[in-house]
Order: C-alpha cells, then structure tokens, then sequence
C-alpha cells in the first residue's frame, strides 16, 4: 500500500471523530454504558480501522478523540473528563491501537514483496 492510498489527516481525523461519536451516542442509546469495556473495546476497533487508513497525527487524534469521549461520557456520564485508573489505561489501549494499526500498515508498505519467475527458465 502506498502513502496514495491513505486517507490524508484532513480527511482521517474527520472520519474518525464522526466515527468514534457515532460509536459513543449508539452505545449511549443502547445502554451500553453499563459495561464501560465492551465500549472501550468497540472505540479501539474503531481507532484500529481509522488508524490503518490514515496518518499518523489523524489516527493519534482519532485515538484522543475517543478517549475524550470514553472518558468524558462512558465513564464520568457528565461530560468531564477525568483521568483515573480506567481512564489511563483507556488511553493506553487507544493509543495502542493507534500505533499498532500505523506500523503495521507502514511495514506493509515498506516490506519488499518477493517476486517468482512466471516462466521457467530457459536451457540449452
């Protein structure tokens, strides 16, 4: 994959902090804020996604985004944020999934691929 196939940061933040708002009022409607780390867990695969098809500073701000939300209205429910225990490792997982997402994309795209011989060769 190339840098051309990336969603630009102008393009990726957007898109996940629509993304991450979208998971956060369905969760709300839902009542999942009940079980705070099937949220966390949904935000991750959310940033994860987010983070695999943009840059670096878009996926790093889709992973503060969501866990400003996770920790302002999953957590906290007033829309304060608090960093506690939960919240930090909140944070930690998030960014992970960030980093996790970027390099993996970023050694995809610099990993030589190995070409074969589509003939054999030719003797005598």
């Amino acid at each position: 994959m190339s840098d051309k196939h990336l969603l630009a940061g102008g393009f990726g933040f957007p898109l996940g902090f629509a993304a991450s708002t979208v998971v956060v009022l369905g969760a709300a409607a839902v009542g999942a804020f009940a079980h705070p780390v099937a949220v966390l867990v949904t935000l991750a695969v959310v940033t994860f996604v987010v983070s695999a098809t943009t840059t670096l500073p878009a996926a790093l701000g889709t992973a503060a985004v969501s866990w400003g939300l996770y920790s302002g209205f999953v957590v906290d429910q007033l829309g304060q944020l608090t960093l506690d225990g939960r919240t930090a490792l909140a944070a930690l997982v998030l960014g992970a999934a960030a980093l996790v997402a970027v390099g993996a994309v970023t050694l995809a795209r610099h990993t030589p691929t190995r070409v074969g011989r589509l003939t054999p060769p030719i003797r005598g």
